[in-house]
């Protein structure tokens, strides 16, 4: 999870650094006419080997998509949750803000991440669109008997998990998620979590072979540069200088896939189209649309969903690749049969 304190409208104050992303990102976002309400621009035509069936109509919808990265407190539950638990605006946001921000960037489908056991509305409405993830939010207590206790009561994963090292916890829950034979999402923020070093986590991938991982965050996406420093916390910018470690992890390893999601995954399709067109194509069996939007409408240009939307237009991936991130990838490691 990234705390969101910058793109999305909801009343929390910004610095200076944040607004500047934001205002780059937004005003990349506006100079594109045709990108409204869940709309691309015109595509120019399918690659040499996309199949036609799946390629978007030009100027027509997004590509249908499934939301790898989403974050929603139950209507039942709202206002009473542990500060700790919060995720920014959605916190606040109602269930039906949530189908409404998912719907305009046209999922037809999400993981909830931090969902638990709880009651949703739209859960009961469409169980087969939503999946929720097991995560124990507060630090004390018997953190792996939350998780646990979740994913005995239909829990479809783990996450989102703020790496903190190689400490008992961790073991934990990589115990649970190759017991229960589910996926588990990690979020990378060394500075935060000094002893969660990001260049020994590979550690974890390698005893855990038949565990699938799945990748998000700042660290993770900075890594995608060799020259990156995990110690810093800042997003980098400017031309990527190939060789980073979240490049090498995914090649070398099956059970590793990538979530597209928030600002650290916007700044990683954005600060190098040339490399991040390089890198989505290579990677496209592993990689994931997630947004991580804690907004309530989905369709603003400051928007996580509509810059990430965007961003992956600017990359003229073909629509056979399209279709793996946006969808299929998600659908194969989730075993879902999503009604499209």
């Amino acid at each position: 999870m990234h705390i969101c304190n910058s793109s999305c409208s909801h009343g929390r104050a910004i610095s200076r650094r944040d607004f500047l992303t934001t205002a780059s990102l937004a005003a990349m976002a506006v100079s594109l006419p045709t990108i409204t309400r869940a709309q691309t621009p015109p595509a120019k035509g399918p690659a040499p080997d996309a199949p036609t069936d799946v390629a978007p109509a030009a100027g027509g919808p997004t590509h249908p998509l499934f939301d790898i990265h989403m974050h929603q407190t139950p209507d039942a539950m709202r206002g009473r949750m542990p500060p700790t638990t919060k995720k920014g605006g959605s916190a606040a946001r109602t269930e039906a803000q949530f189908i409404a921000h998912q719907k305009a960037i046209n999922a037809i489908g999400s993981v909830i991440l931090g969902g638990n056991d709880f009651e949703y509305e739209f859960m009961k409405a469409n169980p087969d669109r939503y999946v929720r993830f097991a995560s124990a939010q507060q630090v004390g207590g018997d953190r792996g008997a939350v998780v646990e206790k979740a994913l005995k009561n239909g829990a479809r994963g783990i996450g989102e998990h703020r790496y903190e090292g190689n400490i008992p916890y961790t073991t934990r829950l990589l115990d649970l998620a190759k017991e229960f034979d589910v996926p588990i999402l990690f979020h990378f923020q060394e500075a935060q979590y000094p002893d969660a070093v990001y260049g020994d986590f590979y550690k974890h991938i390698e005893k855990y072979p038949t565990v699938k991982f799945i990748g998000h965050a700042i660290d993770w996406w900075g890594a995608i540069d060799k020259n990156y420093s995990s110690k810093t916390a800042t997003y980098p910018r400017g031309r990527v200088t190939p060789g980073g470690l979240t490049d090498q992890w995914l090649a070398r390893y099956p059970n590793l896939y990538s979530d597209l999601s928030a600002t650290s995954g916007n700044t990683g399709l954005l600060r190098d189209p040339d490399f991040a067109k390089d890198f989505v194509t290579r990677h496209q069996d592993k990689i994931m649309f997630g947004s991580d939007c804690p907004c309530t409408t989905g369709d603003r240009a400051t928007c996580w969903s509509v810059v990430k939307l965007v961003a992956l237009n600017q990359l003229q991936l073909s629509a056979a690749v399209q279709q793996k991130i946006y969808l299929t990838n998600a659908q194969k490691l989730l075993k879902l049969k999503l009604p499209v």
